[in-house]
């Protein structure tokens, strides 16, 4: 299927290649790239657990002021942004964000290692420390360059999304900035590929059930419903429930645990499960479901032994991502596929995909999250590594969408309202 684009938008991204100043920032982020790869480095080997991103966002925060970004704070969940201010004070602003956290515990990281062919291996050396490092490189050229956006970019290091986390970060990021400014687009840079984008927020809900009861010995009160028997008959009651595929929805029961010894009735068990989905109204439906399922399994083993309420159950939502959609000819999707097809990659919209987008486009603001270039392996594993080869494509896509979005002072009109 071939793509068709918005003329003003198909213009936008012709004329960006010929401005000068703009062909100087995509040669630099090229020419620069060990310079950078070196911070990536240095900031892989900086540890940063989901809640525990100060050491980390402090030292981002020192590199954005040294590299020229204007009024960086650091917020007090250790959300780290600032900006490279507009020309002409709009009040407007498009966000280039990557995530400060990894998914690896204190002493996972234990230093860097090059191999013979290249590749840096260290736990969270590509996700997502590999962005952190992409959108200085795009400061540093933006101000090498000396390009002026029409409205502000503000560049941000976010916490929280990885894990439980839940894109926490992100949403306090957004609650924040559009408190007093307009954001038109958010681009985060997150996952492996040139050529990969999402502009479609997966759904996710997180649930941790516990069932309780009084608990005996196996033989001297049998009887007893037992807490372990109920959550084994709404797990299973759960996993029948029917999910549609369109929109594609997901469920499992991820966790289970229980009982106090082989030889007892069990007093405690408490398991969890990951539901996803692309709509947020499947999403809202399968928990509804779910908690149906698990009432009706405490009830059932109740039942069993004619002592009702005897187990008793209770649910807690311990994570939740909301879900959402942009259509397929959304302005920002054929903006992020105009920016790569401009540097001769073909892009590749992928379906659903749980990012820091979720955030934004749950608050309606259009949203693209971006691959971060390279090659790389065992992402979410101490085995992780990365190959910076032509990986300066990522930091030149995020260069190209900002600007078309942003404009430029005297050069280029900014379309980031029009989205």
């Amino acid at each position: 299927m071939t793509d068709i684009f918005d003329s003003d938008l198909a213009k936008q991204f012709d004329r960006l290649q010929t401005i000068p100043a703009v062909r100087t920032a995509l040669a630099q982020v090229k020419d620069r790239l060990p310079d950078f790869i070196e911070i990536q480095k240095e900031l892989a080997l900086i540890e940063a657990p989901s809640r525990y991103e100060e050491k980390k966002a402090r030292r981002y925060a020192e590199l954005l002021t040294e590299y020229g970004l204007e009024d960086v704070t650091v917020d007090e969940h250790f959300n780290v942004c600032g900006r490279i201010r507009g020309t002409r004070s709009t009040g407007k602003a498009v966000l280039l964000e990557g995530h400060l956290d990894t998914v690896f515990s204190f002493g996972d990281v234990r230093g860097v290692r090059v191999d013979e062919e290249g590749r840096i291996h260290c736990p969270g050396i590509c996700d997502d420390t590999r962005a952190l490092a992409a959108n200085l490189s795009v400061l540093a050229a933006l101000k090498a360059a000396g390009i002026r956006p029409v409205h502000d970019i503000i560049i941000a290091g976010t916490v929280c999304e990885e894990g439980l986390g839940g894109m926490d970060g992100m949403r306090w990021l957004l609650e924040s900035l559009t408190a007093g400014t307009d954001i038109l687009a958010s681009v985060s840079i997150d996952g492996p590929s040139q050529g990969d984008f999402y502009a479609n927020a997966t759904g996710m809900v997180d649930w941790e059930v516990e069932m309780r009861g009084p608990g005996g010995h196996a033989w001297l009160k049998h009887g007893t419903p037992s807490a372990v028997q109920a959550a084994c008959r709404a797990a299973a009651l759960a996993a029948d429930i029917e999910l549609p595929e369109n929109p594609l929805t997901t469920f499992t029961v991820s966790l289970i645990e229980g009982g106090q010894a082989i030889h007892g009735i069990a007093e405690r068990a408490v398991f969890s499960v990951n539901a996803r989905s692309n709509s947020q109204e499947a999403l809202e439906k399968l928990s509804e479901q779910f908690l149906e399922a698990c009432r009706e399994g405490a009830r059932l083993e109740n039942a069993r032994w004619g002592k009702d309420g005897v187990v008793t159950m209770t649910a807690r939502k311990i994570l939740d991502i909301p879900a959402g959609s942009q259509p397929d000819d959304a302005r920002i999707i054929q903006a992020a596929k105009l920016a790569t097809k401009a540097l001769g990659i073909e892009p590749n919209f992928r379906r659903g995909g749980c990012t820091n987008a979720n955030m934004a486009i749950a608050r309606r603001i259009p949203a693209v999250t971006l691959g971060r270039g390279g090659t790389e392996s065992g992402t979410h594993t101490l085995a992780e590594w990365f190959d910076p080869a032509g990986v300066w494509v990522c930091e030149q896509k995020s260069i190209l969408l900002l600007l078309a979005l942003a404009g430029i002072e005297g050069e280029l009109v900014p379309l980031g309202e029009t989205l």
